[in-house]
């Protein structure tokens, strides 16, 4: 018999027959994986990540993901092959994590949220969507992807328990982002010493977009503590933390992410009455400091800015996706359908923009835009529902919230969703995107429900439902 310590941090034995089991459906998923060209080697370690997880600590899904998900580059191993592996690691902690609550006979508690409605909505109807889809097969894939993702904030949300769980994803969450912010800052200097001018950072992730919304959702997060009372030495750490958030988010080039940040600083100044606006201001002086500075050295923040590719790439991608939206109103194409007739809806005008348009031929760089496309306008509408929906709960919730950390994070994740949400119409955020930053959003919305729910004694907050 193995002992095992699964979530909630119950000790129980594991019959040999169950590790055989779980032994017997990494391999099939590694046979499959293996047959549809993905490096064997890689998924082979993932699965003895996910199946480690199962034998360790209740945190270790957390852990794992925090560390991975940002990693899309290794020496050696595609790119294909790297993405396909981590999505294939959430679906098994996933399943993983419904086996073990299985096994021990407990109940799946969902959280005590209005959201699960909408991210049941999402699924049903991307079913519906996939049944319907240009190539239902590819639809389907999407789904799973999707839901795996939803998936995984109920596993955070089940394994999060403790104020001292919250405080450690926390400096775990804050910690990586350092080292992704140093990282992006060498990567600059780096393309500054060998090409005589500084090209976009992208640290670990697959490009600088990516880089540039991971930073920005941690940003208020990193500010909201920053002004809590604390330790010198803590408070100092923080604060350089911030600069290298936002010296790194400059060097991403992300626009939608400045305006974001932009976004959700005013909002944190708003929504702390007026406490904080001035070091929110502050802040945002640091940005155009760097961005008024770094313009004087040349064509640098012209670079940066690409407004003319912006001006020329964007409205034909919109446009694009306004005319498949609609062309299919009620189920869209399906989830990674709009390729398949993406280039039929070109512009005449624009089939000498051929070679820009191409790379960009499945993201119409707008969340909004692009679930309209593949799920119609109920997709469109479940979008809005999240934001009225986790708004107010957040409002509510910082209300009653008595606990100093737990009031800084609800605080920061409030601040945060204005700010994503005009991110949402420039790119695909992190609602039910394709990248690892969706991890991060999730892990954030997870982290919140674990402040909601709380402990009766401790926040006089109701328990799982």
């Amino acid at each position: 018999m193995l002992e095992t310590c699964l979530p909630r941090g119950l000790s129980r034995d594991i019959p040999p027959a169950l590790m055989w089991g779980f032994l017997s459906l990494e391999i099939a998923l590694l046979m499959v994986f293996a047959l549809a060209g993905v490096e064997y080697v890689l998924l082979i370690l993932l699965g003895v990540a996910a199946l480690l997880f199962c034998l360790s600590g209740r945190l270790t899904a957390i852990w794992a993901l925090i560390l991975i998900s940002p990693v899309v580059f290794v020496q050696g191993v595609s790119l294909g092959a790297i993405r396909t592996g981590k999505w294939a690691f959430v679906f098994y902690v996933v399943l993983i994590w419904f086996l073990g609550k299985a096994v021990r006979g407990e109940k799946i508690h969902l959280p005590r949220t209005s959201v699960n409605y909408i991210i049941i909505g999402f699924v049903s109807w991307g079913f519906l969507v996939s049944l319907n889809a240009l190539d239902p097969v590819e639809s389907f894939l999407g789904l799973l992807r999707m839901s795996s993702i939803f998936g995984l904030f109920y596993v955070f949300a089940d394994v999060l328990h403790s104020h001292e769980d919250i405080r450690k994803i926390v400096g775990l969450w804050i910690g990586m982002a350092i080292l992704l912010a140093g990282l992006g800052i060498y990567q600059y200097y780096l393309s500054r010493a060998r090409y005589g001018i500084g090209q976009r950072v992208w640290a670990t992730f697959e490009n600088p977009n990516n880089l540039g919304i991971f930073l920005f959702m941690l940003l208020p997060v990193a500010l909201s503590l920053f002004l809590l009372p604390a330790k010198r030495l803590k408070r100092i750490g923080l604060g350089i933390a911030i600069f290298l958030f936002l010296l790194c988010l400059f060097w991403t080039g992300s626009r939608a992410s400045w305006l974001a940040t932009y976004v959700a600083f005013v909002s944190f100044g708003i929504i702390a009455k007026r406490r904080v606006l001035a070091v929110s201001l502050m802040a945002l002086g640091v940005i155009l400091i760097i961005a008024i500075s770094h313009s004087l050295w040349g064509e640098g923040l012209a670079a940066l800015l690409r407004v003319g590719r912006g001006f020329a790439l964007r409205p034909i991608l919109w446009s694009i996706s306004w005319r498949i939206l609609l062309d299919y109103p009620l189920f869209g194409v399906g989830f990674g359908c709009i390729p398949i007739l993406f280039q039929s809806y070109y512009p005449v005008g624009a089939l000498s923009l051929y070679k820009l348009l191409s790379p960009a031929a499945g993201s119409p760089h707008s969340l909004f835009l692009q679930t309209g496309a593949e799920m119609g306008v109920p997709g469109i509408l479940l979008i809005l529902a999240f934001f009225v929906i986790y708004f107010y709960e957040l409002r509510e919730t910082l209300r009653r919230v008595r606990d100093e950390f737990q009031r800084a994070l609800v605080l920061a994740f409030w601040a945060t969703l204005p700010g994503l949400f005009i991110h949402s119409f420039f790119e695909l955020s992190g609602l039910i995107g394709p990248g690892s930053y969706t991890i991060f959003f999730w892990l954030s919305v997870a982290l919140f429900q674990a402040i909601k729910r709380g402990l009766p004694a401790e926040l006089g907050l109701s328990e799982m439902a």
